[in-house]
């Protein structure tokens, strides 16, 4: 059976795969939405479902030459009413059972639209929901802490966008610059492994712990953040980096870590924040692109072509250290109480028949 780290290190060749395979993924969405003459998308998501979202975000906005918002089930159904002849509105669950966005696109049925659902489970009760259930490619992960399902949704969505614009005669991505994307992700897994061997010891001591960054690197961020919250149950917390400097940085202390994500044109101010840092916690780490900086806490990522996608070469750093430190520490089983309180509040809603 594969585990975690499995499903980390093949997220690059299926990567590849699916941007061999992207007519066949990509042609329902990009129908649907040239179908009609939208002026702004919404995607509708929860989890990491939503981080993927944010990570493409900035991409679509590019390649679509429109605004995007991604927002949760909850947010949308407390949203004033959209224009949905403008807007186009899709929902994004990899197991298809999330009670809320079966909630969320009850809700849509009910103000008599149709829902499309991109989805790894098109056998879910979600899919059966669904006007379009529309398959983004991530095939079977049997680990719920998914990796390779983030990974080939933020590739999804950077596909649709840029066939749309192709569609649409506006700048796109050569399938060779995506390509080079997945092989920037395999040398970031290749130092997310060389990282965790050099720093176990920092990495099994972790306490409170903050990871920083911007933009799409923000969602890159919030992923992390939820994958060790989920995965080595450490209270972790995630912010601009400014935002990080206007109020959470006063609970410092020399039990925290604190990961910093440069920008992608390297911010001397991130990186003063980043040496500052030497006075409060040794557990301090930089992650930069292309960077001359040498230093044993500097992890330097190579710069992908697609600079707007460097979220997708920087989410398997983070993903090698939970999957590589869950077992190692033996953090996969949460607190007793924690499972009863799980166990009292549905957020999966599996049928007999349709359990991934």
């Amino acid at each position: 059976m594969m585990e975690m780290l499995d499903y980390v290190k093949a997220s690059p060749q299926k990567v590849k795969e699916n941007i061999n395979d992207k007519e066949s993924l990509v042609t329902p969405l990009v129908k649907l939405f040239c179908d009609q003459s939208f002026v702004s998308v919404i995607i509708v998501a929860s989890g990491s479902s939503m981080n993927a979202a944010k990570m493409a975000q900035p991409y679509m906005v590019k390649r679509l030459g429109c605004p995007v918002s991604v927002i949760t089930p909850e947010l949308f159904e407390l949203t004033e009413p959209i224009d949905f002849n403008k807007t186009f509105v899709f929902f994004v669950s990899q197991s298809g059972a999330s009670t809320n966005i079966l909630h969320a696109m009850t809700y849509m049925k009910e103000l008599s639209h149709q829902t499309i659902l991109l989805t790894g489970n098109v056998h879910s009760q979600a899919a059966g929901n669904a006007d379009y259930v529309i398959d983004y490619g991530v095939g079977i992960e049997t680990v719920g802490y998914v990796t390779i399902g983030l990974s080939t949704l933020i590739l999804y969505l950077a596909l649709f966008a840029n066939e749309v614009a192709i569609k649409g005669d506006r700048e796109y991505n050569s399938d060779d610059e995506f390509m080079q994307l997945a092989n920037v992700m395999s040398s970031t897994i290749d130092k997310g492994v060389d990282f965790v061997s050099e720093h176990f010891l920092e990495l099994a001591e972790m306490g409170p712990t903050f990871i920083c960054g911007n933009n799409m690197n923000l969602g890159v961020a919030r992923e992390a953040a939820l994958k060790f919250q989920e995965t080595l149950k450490i209270p972790t917390m995630h912010y601009e980096v400014e935002e990080f400097m206007h109020g959470p940085d006063i609970q410092l202390s020399p039990r925290y870590t604190v990961f910093l994500i440069d920008n992608l044109q390297h911010s001397s101010r991130i990186s003063s924040i980043y040496e500052k840092l030497a006075v409060v916690t040794s557990r301090r780490y930089l992650i930069t692109f292309g960077s001359e900086l040498k230093e044993e806490n500097i992890i330097n990522i190579t710069k992908p072509l697609i600079t707007d996608l460097c979220s997708l070469a920087v989410i398997p750093f983070f993903q090698v250290i939970v999957a590589s430190m869950m077992p190692a520490l033996s953090t996969e089983k949460s607190h007793p109480l924690a499972d009863r309180f799980m166990h009292a509040i549905t957020t999966k809603n599996y049928s007999q028949n349709n359990k991934e």
